[in-house]
């Protein structure tokens, strides 16, 4: 009853709020008016493609109107504009690769080089006074606040040096981009427009865009928008690697008195070029995976005594992938992929408590075929289609036959019982429709859809497991339980979900904006339908360089019942009539008498269920964020937010002996059974009920620091980061029938993790990755089954859940970058005579860029500053503002680029311990039970053609 109105009340609190929340949004959206901005375009630049955007600012952080902004391509101009009262500006270009300028009298021209794409994020340009250079050059004020209708207000942008100074390796670099982000490894990755993918080198990167406040109504993380150089490959280009680590460099596993002969090898091939050029770019990938790990150390004590071995466990994978990028016009791209994937893992689940009698078998493999259609309907509306099919097949075998023992936090043997099949199917499609009505508006509408197949054939614990409290009840042969699985192994299930949502971002000025929008989510197998998400954000540029940002949100999994749960309930509730028995107290070592006794009694099964109203768990999230613009680049970013998990899945056994505490150890099994509330039923009755809370709290600080080169000309740039965090929930209760009391603190309180690059001249790049956690939280437990409930969950009279602190744990990582290793002497560049022929060329090419600008309407002092900037910078009128003045030879077969990386894992080599065992009755009892790896160093070649 009490969990009923609990239901029927925070529906009436989120309609009432949604109701509020949409008169708000749709209120904004229908006062949207255009905005007027009077663009003028030459004859060559027709058509209406994505849009380049920003603001311009002078040193004082004062927006400038009236100023003159153009694009070039190959040393004309292609569309020019001034900025408006607002010092906005907006050009309509085709996709591709620009030099922007900006054009002021009195003060320094800025150019750059700028790569327009579908959705790119706006510019913030700040001009230096003609003749002072204490001001910092634009380039290196990239990340300047600015305004967005499509982009968060606390956005870090990275171009030019900044780019510079990331990592080089694919694993540092997108490590690193996850911290500037949240440090939580799940921001949303967009390349090109595109979501996932490969992500570019570092060379072929223009530009990087990190929002870590993304309150976007279809993502629930930060966002991370990458630009490429190039909308596709202008030649053929390879790059193969090889990786290798072996055991003879790398320490012992803490805990462990063997260090098996083990070693890693990883061969990778990628080539990509244009198979008609400006059309159609195909890539190819392949790679190959041999490894002997000995990551996995078994902490046990049998009788026979304490068992600390390192186990070697053998694994293969290969990987091939094709895809292509069909560039069919300036407005319209389609990209398609399609990859497999095979792996083997022999001797596997071997570890911790579990001795190499419960080891098997594992393989899977599986394919993917994904189509992505980007589409400019105009200059003002994108559409992005999306489809994705993903078909894998697993199995499993065990190594060994028999009835499996286990005896709690001591050892786990016998037969691992895991014989499986699987095969399942996952179709995807999603469709965005962004909007900008005009420079103040952006809007987005998005559905997505999913389906899901599975047909799973599972022999789990057919032969039986018997638990043991400790090792003195194992040698008595005093079993706890015993529990065994029977019927038929085989359920075919599908599940079918998808959601919508609508996103609106209001641009109230050029320092204020206000985030509006909402998700509503389906699925099949939940009859739920008031699963609506709203979310808000505001945020201000309260002065020149600091922003404030607050936020809040309600959002929905997209599934709230799970096709795994699903799967658990057919199999529990007689459809599949797949059974579960167990039994306290059972005969050992034989269970057939306990088995026949159970049957003459009617516990033939546990029995598996769902209350009627389930509903779909939510989360709601309120944060407040300052993001603080330092003097020479540095940034300090604060937020504090809370989230509160609501109607969180529990499965609880409604038919335990009531009222859940314990009882008197001389009890019969008679008199427990009265007291069970569904008596004569005496089986467990496990329910899916939606009963779970959560709480956190974060205090978060991240403090990054840009590229310098004022020591010993090294470079050093990084960040740090520090995470305070309190804790709650009621994930795991010892009582079924008082949720409330196991309410307590599940967290690591304190997070420390800091990354760092160091560039010393010549010698490559280290970059260091350190992380400190506190201890998480952990139960004692007595190891008995104290109130008869069949879970051995029960802890000593008195003692509250997670009364004990775990291991504090930090690690130091480095990864070194090689510069390109010459294994060729080089030659002297030949000189040629070609002064006049180039002077001469040189001079056409002024004279086309004089007309080009007199034709886009640019008023003579601007076209005299782009004459200044010609001659000073030559590259400009061949389209490239950094074109060198001698040849860089591109690296080819003949003569490839070859880089080399170290990566050192648990750089210091000092003991991680995972967890201490809090069972009682354990011989391992307040010890650690299991370490993390050893230092452990792997070299890779990598090689560019």
């Amino acid at each position: 009853m009490h969990g009923s109105g609990g239901t029927h009340s925070m529906r009436n609190f989120k309609s009432i709020a949604l109701g509020v929340g949409f008169t708000v949004l749709f209120t904004f959206i229908s006062s949207a008016a255009p905005a007027q901005n009077v663009v003028r375009t030459t004859p060559q630049a027709s058509v209406q493609s994505p849009q380049l955007r920003g603001v311009i600012k002078d040193p004082s952080g004062a927006v400038m109107p009236g100023v003159d902004v153009s694009a070039l391509q190959r040393g004309n101009v292609v569309k020019a504009a001034k900025t408006n009262s607002e010092g906005e500006f907006s050009l309509d270009l085709p996709a591709g690769e620009y030099q922007f300028a900006v054009l002021a009298p009195d003060f320094k021209p800025d150019m750059r080089t700028v790569r327009v794409a579908t959705n790119t994020p706006a510019l913030a340009v700040t001009l230096s006074v003609e003749g002072i250079t204490s001001i910092v050059n634009v380039t290196e004020n990239v990340d300047q606040p600015v305004v967005d209708a499509s982009q968060s207000l606390d956005a870090t942008t990275l171009t030019g040096e900044k780019l510079d100074a990331l990592p080089d390796d694919e694993e540092s670099l997108l490590a690193y981009l996850q911290a500037l982000a949240g440090g939580a490894g799940n921001a949303q990755l967009i390349i090109d427009g595109f979501e996932g993918g490969r992500l570019p080198t570092r060379d072929q990167i223009a530009q990087i865009i990190i929002e870590p406040n993304s309150f976007n109504a279809n993502g629930t993380g930060p966002r991370i928008t990458i630009i490429s150089r190039n909308p596709g490959p202008t030649r053929w280009a390879g790059n193969l690697s090889f990786q290798y680590k072996n055991s003879a460099l790398n320490a012992a596993t803490p805990g462990s008195i063997n260090k098996p002969q083990t070693h890693r090898s990883v061969i990778s091939l990628g080539y990509n070029g244009p198979v008609i050029k400006g059309k159609l770019g195909m890539t190819f990938n392949v790679s190959k995976e041999q490894s002997e790990s000995s990551s996995s150390s078994i902490k046990a004590v049998t009788l026979a005594g304490p068992v600390n071995a390192t186990v070697v466990s053998p694994s293969t994978y290969d990987y091939v992938s094709v895809s292509q990028n069909w560039y069919l016009t300036t407005k319209h791209t389609l990209q398609d992929s399609f990859s497999f994937n095979r792996s083997r893992s022999p001797n596997g689940g071997i570890g911790g408590f579990n001795l190499p009698e419960r080891g098997y078998n594992s393989s899977n493999q599986s394919w993917n075929i994904q189509v992505s259609d980007n589409l400019t309907i105009s200059s003002k509306m994108t559409n992005t289609f999306q489809f994705r099919v993903n078909h894998g097949s697993s199995g499993t075998n065990p190594l060994t036959t028999g009835i499996a023992i286990n005896v709690l936090d001591a050892f786990n043997g016998g037969g691992a019982q895991n014989m499986s099949s699987s095969r399942n199917t996952n179709f995807n499609v999603t469709e965005i429709l962004r909007w900008t009505p005009n420079a103040k508006w952006n809007i987005q509408f998005a559905i997505n859809g999913n389906h899901q197949s599975n047909n799973n054939v599972t022999v789990n614990n057919y032969l039986g497991t018997y638990t043991f409290s400790s090792l003195a009840d194992y040698e008595a042969g005093n079993a706890l339980t015993f529990t065994q699985t029977s019927g038929n192994p085989a359920a075919s299930i599908s599940q079918t979900d998808g959601n919508t949502s609508i996103q609106a971002t209001y641009r109230i000025k050029s320092t204020m904006s206000l985030n509006m929008g909402a998700n509503y989510t389906i699925q099949t197998h939940l009859r739920d339908y008031n699963n609506i998400g709203p979310t808000m954000q505001y945020q201000a540029q309260i002065k020149k360089n600091s922003i404030i940002s607050i936020g809040a949100r309600l959002s929905y999994p997209n599934t709230g019942f799970s096709i795994g749960s699903y799967e658990q309930l057919l199999r529990g509730n007689g459809t599949t009539k797949q059974f579960n028995t167990v039994i306290s107290n059972p005969s050992y070592p034989d269970p057939t008498p306990s088995l026949l006794e159970a049957t003459a009694v009617g516990v033939n099964s546990s029995f598996q269920t769902r209350v009627k109203d389930l509903v779909s768990p939510y989360t709601i999230n309120m944060q407040l964020a300052l993001n603080q613009t330092l003097p020479k680049g540095w940034r300090v970013s604060p937020s504090f937010n809370i989230n509160r998990g609501v109607h969180q899945l529990r499965n609880r056994n409604i038919n335990a002996p009531y009222p859940g505490t314990p009882l008197d150890p001389f009890i019969t099994q008679e008199e427990i059974d009265l007291l069970r509330p569904y008596f004569p039923i005496v089986s467990r009755l496990n329910q899916y009920e939606p009963t779970g809370n959560s709480l956190s709290k974060n205090l978060n600080l991240t403090v990054q620091f840009p590229s310098t080169k004022k020591f010993l000309k090294t470079q050093l740039s990084g960040l740090f980061q520090y995470g305070l965090t309190w804790a709650a929930d009621d994930n795991q209760v010892q009582n079924s029938y008082d949720i409330r009391s196991d309410w307590a603190r599940n967290d690591q309180r304190q997070r420390f993790q800091t990354q760092f690059s160091i560039r010393p001249p010549w010698v490559g790049t280290f970059n260091f990755n350190m992380n400190a956690n506190s201890g998480r939280s952990y139960s004692i437990t007595s190891g008995k089954d104290d109130n008869f409930d069949q879970n051995i969950n029960d802890r000593p009279a008195g003692v509250p859940r997670n009364s004990l602190r775990g291991p504090s744990v930090y690690t130091v990582n480095l990864n070194y970058n090689s510069p390109v290793l010459n294994f060729r002497k080089k030659k002297p560049a030949p000189t040629t005579g070609t002064a006049p022929a180039a002077a001469a060329g040189n001079n056409a090419a002024l004279d086309s860029l004089i007309q080009s600008a007199m034709a886009a309407g640019l008023p003579a002092a601007a076209i005299q500053q782009l004459l200044a900037q010609a001659a000073a910078q030559p590259g400009l009128l061949n389209g490239r503002l950094d074109a060198p003045t001698t040849t860089v030879q591109q690296p080819s077969l003949m003569h490839p680029q070859t880089t080399l990386n170290v990566s050192v894992n648990n750089l210091l080599n000092n003991s991680r311990i995972n967890g201490y065992s809090g069972v009682i009755t354990s011989p391992l009892f307040g010890q650690p039970t299991s370490y993390q790896s050893g230092r452990d160093i792997r070299f890779t070649l990598n090689s560019r053609f």
